[in-house]
């Protein structure tokens, strides 16, 4: 009977923790994007902003009311005014008080929902407090939290409280977890008591019935029974692991081949690279023979034609000179037509030192990321425009003179007679300006062909690119100078410019500004530890109002280089989430204040929890490695939702830190791979190591401080799921899924990482890493860290104290002394709690790689 009892009990504890698991329901509102609305009243907006509270909307509706009334009460009497005019002012007034009483219901109701849930949480917190509780207790603040929920889900997605109401729900849901899986504990304890008392009943009944004897024939009867019971369950729980195992066998085979299988096709899309790499070249080198061809054809033409100018002045010699009475008008001096570099040279900074003189002629015809000409990107400053600056075709200015990339063509004295003419590629035609400088101004070229420049025989030309190189075009520009006279080419000659690439530092490179949003209360302390950590690096902390809380989401910051005299010439770009509204400023840096922003690409239409892949945390590069001077970019890949492509694609046109390895984020809540692994530098310059999550280290952690005698000690102290090492380790659960993560998903992102960075076992550092079964870090992610110049900011993992000391922080910086890497622990509370943590909510801007990109690469 004993058996029995414990076998009912396992049963209904282990159908209370599945109902307990399956009733959690994800709330509409969790993980919506940040939504900045705005009243919208009819086509024009009195005096003052748009209204953001609803106390603005109460003053904005009573101005509109007064004025209604005083344009009712009050008429202009003008000399100019009409009738028309009132009531035209009159309904304008009055669909503006419209639109705003419209709004204050939709803000009254949803403040009602607001404090009609907080009213109800209240109940349902006294009511969880109170003490010997029952089923009945739990299943009613069960039933209190969803009605909190519920209030909650009410509130327009449009309304000043939808940020905070998703804060909300997710706190909510938590405890309606937490009230759910109590209310199955104590049902299926308070049966449990019923069945004891009812057996014990029964029992003390049958041994007042029956005679000492019986009983002990029936009890002997009973204990073989019991036994052959037994047997049967022994045999069939071995039986059942047997099929267990067998399937395991299965899955793995399942699973091997499938990851053969990808290896395959990734090895054919590797191959069809190749190929269309190859006939790329192949298709460069044939349009280069039919250049060249072309450019010998012009100059045999030139040849010829100066033969028949010689063989014309030879006959002219040989006829009588005419008298001048009999000469009308005189003719021009001849030209000498020999294009030579001395008398028409045409190039760029073609060989990279900061200066164009005869040294540039070599190769200026042959662009590379190595050698030739560099363009700069040359954005609108503050353009609001929704047109890309690739398709705005009226320019007369430069956006920035200064950002210009000269260009010099310098003429002899022959030329003084002839048109001068600069064409592009059609190709390039539509993605660059050229500007000819006039005096202390500039002036736009006609790069068609059509119109002439003005005429110097030391001509300086300004060049700009409209956007970077992507997948629709290659960076590249060939810009032709041409001299005409008379309607016939007299010389010409071509230069190859190309976009100077946009690179990302990678997590090693120096940080000049650590970026923060400010939450107000909710992460006051964070932000106070935080500057206590970074000033003394050298860095500066720049605190945003009210911006995003995920700050690494909403912008990527990289960079371009160009060359200058003695000198390599740094600037900051950053790409912005294309999720970002646009009418919020960006986020210029404090330090750099040529910070160009740009974004690529649309929104995509995803869900919430998709969605967080196109954040920019999702998006990481190495430090320098083998065959990546610059680093290479790595990304997380759901499957269903990877991170935008056309950023990809971006990243692959740059051609330096590309093609982007995909990393298996499928298994996590947030879809990034900050989350996962993470470069951090070493006081050995130039060397790094990997750290990467490990969630079997963050089981074994628990199980050293078991043995150890620490199974009553706290963990995720302060945290929302606090516990002990004891009944953590009791969640069976929980412990084998994050064993099965470590062996199916982080040991083969492992293997991928070693091949893909030719990274060795030394480098790598597996980090104690806990998640739960929806993928959010169970204890605070000690690997979404932030490297500053020397010191690593870590979300302080809040582990078992001791001897007075964090077992997990100690863990950590045992780890992390063999490369020397000095840690600061930061609390990051309010972040874990929205289930992310350092790293993503802050940003950075790091400094440039000493060494120009050009000298690192191989000619390419």
């Amino acid at each position: 009977m004993r058996l029995v009892k414990y076998i009912t009990i396992a049963i209904i504890n282990g159908f209370g923790v599945v109902i307990g698991i399956i009733w959690i329901a994800v709330p509409a509102t969790v993980a919506q994007p940040s939504l900045n609305y705005q009243l919208a009243l009819s086509g024009r907006q009195p005096d003052g902003d748009t209204p953001q509270s609803l106390p603005e909307l109460y003053k904005l509706r009573d101005r509109l009311k007064v004025q209604l009334d005083n344009v009712a009460k009050n008429p202009d009497s003008s000399l100019f005014s009409s009738q028309y005019w009132n009531r035209q002012q009159s309904e304008n007034l009055a669909e503006q008080l419209q639109n705003a009483q419209s709004q204050i219901q939709t803000e009254e109701r949803a403040k009602n929902n607001w404090d009609d849930a907080a009213k109800i949480a209240a109940r349902a917190v006294a009511v969880g407090r109170t003490s010997q509780a029952s089923p009945a207790t739990w299943e009613e603040s069960q039933r209190l939290w969803q009605m909190a929920l519920n209030h909650l889900r009410l509130i327009p997605h449009g309304s000043f409280l939808t940020e905070a109401a998703i804060d909300k729900t997710i706190e909510y849901q938590g405890n309606l977890t937490v009230a759910t899986y109590e209310w199955q504990v104590a049902r299926s304890q308070e049966k449990i008591r019923a069945e004891e008392e009812r057996v014990r009943e029964l029992a003390r009944k049958e041994q007042e019935k029956k005679e000492l004897a019986r009983r002990e024939i029936e009890r002997k009867e009973q204990e073989k029974k019991e036994l052959a019971r037994q047997e049967i369950e022994r045999q069939e729980f071995a039986r059942q692991e047997l099929i267990r195992q067998e399937r395991e066998k299965q899955e793995l085979a399942r699973q091997e081949l499938i990851r053969q299988e990808r290896e395959k096709q990734e090895l054919i899309r590797q191959e069809l690279e190749k190929q269309e790499l190859a006939r790329q070249e192949l298709a460069r080198q044939e349009l280069e023979k039919q250049e060249l061809a072309r450019q010998e054809l012009e100059k045999q033409e030139l040849a010829r034609q100066e033969l028949a100018r010689q063989e014309l002045e030879r006959n002219q010699q040989a006829t009588p000179q005419p008298t001048p009475e009999s000469t009308a008008t005189a003719t021009p001096a001849p030209v000498d037509l020999a294009a030579s570099p001395s008398n028409f040279f045409f190039a760029g900074d073609t060989n990279r030192d900061g200066e164009i003189n005869q040294l540039d002629e070599a190769g200026k015809e042959q662009w590379s990321l190595s050698s030739g000409a560099l363009i700069v990107f040359n954005d609108p400053k503050n353009d609001r425009t929704k047109i890309a600056p690739w398709k705005q075709t009226k320019v007369s200015v430069p956006r920035r003179a200064a950002m210009l990339s000269q260009v010099n063509l310098t003429l002899s004295e022959n030329f003084k007679t002839s048109q001068l003419f600069i064409t592009a590629d059609s190709i390039a035609n539509p993605h660059i300006n050229v500007f000819q400088k006039i005096g202390d101004g500039w002036q736009a070229v006609d790069i068609s062909g059509t119109k002439p420049l003005v005429f110097s025989t030391n001509i300086v030309l300004g060049v700009e690119a409209k956007q970077f190189a992507d997948r629709n075009w290659s960076g590249k520009v060939n810009l032709k100078a041409t001299a005409e006279n008379n309607g016939q080419q007299i010389a010409a000659t071509t230069i190859q410019m190309g976009v100077s690439p946009w690179i990302i530092p990678a997590n090693t490179a120096p940080v000049t500004e650590v970026q923060v949003s400010d939450r107000g209360a909710a992460n006051s302390e964070f932000i106070s530890q935080l500057k206590q950590a970074v000033e003394p690096t050298g860095a500066q902390l720049k605190i945003i109002q009210g911006d995003n809380a995920w700050m690494q989401d909403i912008q990527k910051n990289g960079y371009i280089q160009l060359p200058e005299k003695s000198d390599i010439r740094q600037l900051n770009v950053a790409l912005k989430s294309t999720d970002e509204p646009d009418q919020n400023p960006p986020d210029k840096s404090t330090q750099e204040r040529n910070l160009r922003v740009i974004k690529i690409g649309n929104s995509r239409a995803e869900n919430p929890v998709n969605q967080w892949s196109n954040g920019y945390g999702n998006l990481q590069v190495t430090p320098p490695i083998p065959g990546y001077p610059m680093g290479r970019a790595y990304y997380g890949n759901s499957g269903n939702a990877s991170f935008n492509p056309e950023v990809l694609d971006f990243i692959q046109a740059q051609r330096i830190q590309g093609p982007a390895v995909d990393i298996d984020t499928s298994w996590l809540l947030t879809r990034q791979v900050d989350e996962i692994i993470n470069f951090l530098p070493s006081q050995t310059p130039g060397k790094y190591v990997m750290a990467i999550v490990s969630p079997e280290a963050g089981v074994r952690l628990l199980e050293e401080l078991s043995k150890t005698g620490y199974g009553d000690v706290t963990i995720n102290r302060g945290l929302s799921n606090e516990t002990t090492v004891s009944a953590a380790l009791n969640n069976q659960a929980l412990m084998q899924h994050n064993l099965n993560l470590q062996k199916q998903k982080i040991n083969p992102i492992l293997d991928k990482l070693k091949r893909e960075f030719s990274l060795t076992d030394d480098q790598i550092v597996q980090v104690p890493a806990m998640f739960g079964y929806s993928g959010y870090a169970w204890w605070p992610n000690m690997v979404n860290s932030v490297p500053v110049n020397g010191n690593l900011l870590v979300s302080n993992p809040r582990g078992p104290m001791i001897d007075g000391k964090d077992y997990t922080q100690e863990r950590l910086r045992q780890l992390l002394l063999p490369a020397g890497v000095s840690v600061s622990f930061l609390n990051d509370r309010y972040y874990q709690e929205l289930k992310g943590n350092l790293q993503s909510a802050t940003n950075t801007v790091r400094k440039p790689e000493l060494q120009p990109f050009w000298l690192t690469l191989p000619n390419n």
